[in-house]
């Protein structure tokens, strides 16, 4: 797997004007190019979640065209292992996961809260490692009070978390942060909940030829207050899907250090062969152990 630590937009830059970078693009080219439709593109590899050869396959729901008018599949979301249904950015967690537990030496002690609980990734995660003590949790909506569980779904609000200070030792956000009100609330709480010595593991959409962010909306009285056209991500507890509030650009890791974190980096990764295809990225903040 192909792995570049970024902590500036000057070292993303050197990144995607090298020769491998060039070498990633001419191969999705080539296999969107070549793709024989109607039909879902599908592209042979070995899955990390199911640890078995599958053929991914990719729709072309919110593909994009290249200049030269070929559809490009969105592989972050779409490409997905037809066992497990998780899409590329879901199955690097999972081997992130699994590299950060097998170098513990003691599982029974560890705590890990992951920002979702109806999702294929929890559901893997609390029986691939039972030993572990595992808090998942969902945003049910303004009217629910945290920590409530209605019907065994955990509710939690990330600007407001009611972990206990220093009681966890990962935290894991997939793609939510975007959906908050104010980010760098919910940073300072992933922080807080945070050992000396912890981590938070993070994916969100980033746009990284953006210096700063750019705020959709806003909360006022407790309404969203649109400053750009509203646009919405798939939510399966809401028919109408989840509210992005922010676009976030290369400002988030000055956020991430300003939460606490005294290493925050973007990761960029890419591996034909385990499906991690398109420019992808996750964000990794380190909470010092000196405190």
């Amino acid at each position: 797997m192909y792995l570049h630590r970024c902590t500036t937009s000057e070292e993303y830059a050197l990144l995607i004007n090298s020769p491998a970078f060039a070498t990633r693009w001419m191969i999705e080219h080539h296999l969107a190019r070549t793709h024989a439709g109607p039909g879902p593109i599908r592209i042979p590899g070995f899955c990390t979640v199911c640890q078995q050869a599958v053929d991914f396959t990719a729709s072309y729901d919110n593909a994009w065209r290249a200049p030269d008018g070929v559809s490009i599949p969105n592989w972050r979301d779409y490409l997905r292992c037809p066992t497990c249904t998780m899409n590329g950015r879901q199955r690097l967690i999972v081997q992130l996961i699994v590299e950060w537990v097998m170098s513990l030496p003691q599982r029974e002690l560890v705590t890990i809260y992951m920002m979702e609980q109806i999702s294929p990734l929890y559901r893997w995660a609390t029986t691939t490692f039972p030993r572990i003590r595992w808090i998942g949790s969902e945003y049910l909506g303004p009217n629910c009070a945290p920590p409530s569980q209605p019907g065994d779904i955990r509710h939690e609000d990330a600007e407001a978390l009611t972990l206990a200070s220093e009681s966890v030792d990962l935290v894991i956000s997939c793609d939510v942060l975007e959906h908050v009100n104010d980010p760098q609330r919910a940073l300072t709480e992933a922080s807080r909940i945070l050992r000396p010595g912890g981590r938070a593991l993070l994916t969100f959409p980033m746009d990284p030829n953006t210096p700063f962010n750019q705020r959709r909306a806003t909360l006022i009285d407790g309404r969203p207050h649109h400053l750009l056209p509203p646009i919405y991500h798939g939510n399966p507890l809401s028919e109408e899907g989840s509210l992005v509030f922010t676009d976030f650009g290369w400002e988030v890791l000055a956020q991430l250090r300003a939460a606490g974190f005294d290493d925050a980096t973007l990761n960029v990764y890419w591996a034909y062969e385990l499906g991690y295809l398109g420019v992808q990225f996750y964000f990794l903040g380190h909470k010092s152990s000196l405190r």
